[in-house]
């Protein structure tokens, strides 16, 4: 499994054949809220490297941290309820120097390793390592060995986990094949949990293919997964937001482009250094969407994106349904992880240099 080599992370995940024609148009804008007021809230939490990966489950907010693989659990008021695993090769503990991705379901710890490793743990004890199973062919952009993974975004749910991907492929990548590869390429790579087997699904926009030399090196893409196994895409581009079930067959779209979005983008000089060029200059200086969160109980999408340079503040989309009811101004890199009624929580914010870990927590209560 090889890491994507650019010098800047890039946001990526799923899609199906988002076919604007496919999709039925749905939403509407009526804002009900012109702002959020986000209370901040300190973690204290010992033995920590300030960096690592949360999220909310089981009506509370967890930390496994990057390094030490402590896994921790967090009182929706910020205390601390626990720490277990950690590095290591006894019970309970995770082998790992480092962990990949890594997202908490239902009570069940997903761990992504370096390689084809990934590590399931239930009820939090000891951690069962499997092995991602992919064929040995790589002829063509169905072939799970023709991508490499970048799994910034993991999800899991339905005896299956999600992470992103994207090629490298000589017959086929975004850079010198823009136009087939975001007609052919899949986006997302699928995992049986239990028997690792893989395949890559999912693919872009319509906006992608008709705007792919443009758009190449803004290929990234942000989900979520609902309960009952639909999935809810958001391009890194594209104002939409494409509603397809778990056999990717549309069953809606809906969205609006982020208030004060820097949207020209730089064109891209051929060869990879112009790719990588151009993105560094649009994800330092234009806007983009880069996270995405749907809750189930309230029935509502979060989505994330940045301005641009012009601002220090970024943008936060919040639709109940398919209707816009908020966009107002976050912190920078403000992603919501969950819902805890009544309270809506972020991940987890980590500041190696002050030593300091804290999360926002806001209510959606009308005056």
């Amino acid at each position: 499994m090889k890491y994507l080599f650019l010098t800047i992370p890039i946001l990526l995940l799923t899609a199906c054949r988002s076919d604007r024609s496919a999709y039925p148009i749905e939403g509407d804008r009526d804002i009900l809220f012109t702002e959020i007021v986000l209370d901040t809230i300190p973690v204290r939490l010992e033995n920590t490297s300030y960096s690592g990966h949360s999220g909310v489950d089981d009506g509370r907010i967890y930390f496994l941290d990057q390094f030490f693989s402590y896994l921790y659990l967090i009182a929706p008021d910020g205390t601390p309820i626990s720490r277990s695993m950690g590095m290591g090769r006894g019970p309970n503990e995770i082998p790992l120097k480092q962990t990949s991705a890594a997202t908490v379901r239902d009570r069940e710890l997903l761990i992504l390793g370096s390689s084809y490793d990934y590590y399931i743990s239930e009820d939090f004890g000891t951690p069962q390592r499997k092995e991602i199973r992919v064929s040995p062919e790589d002829s063509s952009l169905e072939d799970a060995r023709a991508y490499t993974s970048f799994s910034e975004i993991l999800r899991s749910g339905n005896g299956k986990f999600y992470y992103n991907i994207y090629s490298e492929s000589p017959y086929a990548n975004p850079v010198e094949h823009s136009a087939d590869y975001f007609r052919n390429a899949h986006i997302l790579m699928e995992i049986d949990s239990e028997t690792g087997t893989a395949r890559p699904i999912g693919r872009f926009s319509d906006y992608y293919t008709e705007n792919h030399s443009r758009l190449k090196h803004l290929f990234g893409t942000v989900y979520d997964l609902t309960e009952n196994g639909d999935f809810v895409v958001s391009h890194q581009a594209d104002s939409m937001i494409y509603v397809s079930d778990r056999d990717f067959r549309p069953v809606r779209a809906f969205g609006f482009q982020g208030t004060g979005m820097n949207t020209d983008y730089a064109q891209a000089a051929p060869g990879w250094d112009g790719f990588n060029d151009a993105y560094l200059e649009d994800t330092t200086h234009k806007g983009y969407y880069y996270w995405l969160e749907y809750v189930d109980e309230t029935d509502t999408t979060f989505r994330s994106y940045q301005k641009g340079s012009h601002t220090d503040r970024d943008g936060l989309q919040i639709y109940r349904g398919s209707t816009l009811i908020a966009d107002v101004e976050v912190p920078k890199g403000f992603c919501v992880a969950g819902y805890i009624a009544p309270y809506y929580f972020s991940r987890m914010n980590c500041d190696i240099d002050n030593k300091t870990i804290h999360f926002y927590r806001f209510k959606l209560t009308q005056p």
